[in-house]
């Protein structure tokens, strides 16, 4: 009975095994946070990044520290960098995730749900803004950091805008050559 139990279990070991090594993850590696993260699908953590703005409005790089769960490790630390920039510009001292110099008081982002490829790093998503009777739209890059999704950059789409470029990234730049 010996030999016919290890003929048996030895081809089954084999096949575990060669199946333990050709197997693949349920998701990719795809990077890693060095800050804290906020827990969510890139639409609510983008929602709850306007939502804390809405309840929170210091405006500029002032409330940067509260927002860091928020902000990508990239983003955070051009905006660190631009904060202590000694030629510190209006555009820095406005605000600066919005097209408009007025901070909104109310933010609906659209919902990522259609979006097909759940792989996907990176997700636009316009977000509809309004202060007053005043209304316009601007679009929030999300990025996925490890297991987080981070606000990336603003693209100011929102008509009048007052920064110096298309986008926060930009206008960081802009703003740290001049």
């Amino acid at each position: 009975m010996r030999p016919l139990a290890l003929t048996l279990v030895l081809p089954c070991a084999l096949l575990l095994s060669a199946c333990a090594t050709d197997s693949t993850t349920a998701f990719k590696d795809i990077g890693t946070r060095s800050g804290p993260c906020v827990e969510g699908g890139p639409d609510s953590v983008a929602q709850k990044f306007y939502d804390y703005r809405i309840a929170n409005p210091a405006v500029g790089t002032s409330n940067l520290g509260a927002l860091r769960p928020w902000l990508s490790d990239d983003l955070y630390a051009e905006l660190q960098k631009a904060s202590t920039d000694s030629t510190n510009s209006a555009f820095l001292r406005s605000d600066i995730y919005s097209s408009r110099t007025i901070a909104p008081s109310q933010a609906s982002v659209s919902s990522a749900s259609t979006i097909p490829n759940t792989d996907a790093r990176n997700i636009p998503l316009r977000v509809a803004l309004n202060q007053g009777s005043e209304r316009w739209q601007d679009e929030v890059l999300m990025i996925r950091e490890g297991q987080c999704w981070a606000v990336d950059d603003v693209r100011y789409l929102g008509g009048s805008v007052h920064a110096p470029a298309g986008t926060l990234r930009q206008s960081i730049e802009n703003d740290l050559r001049t």
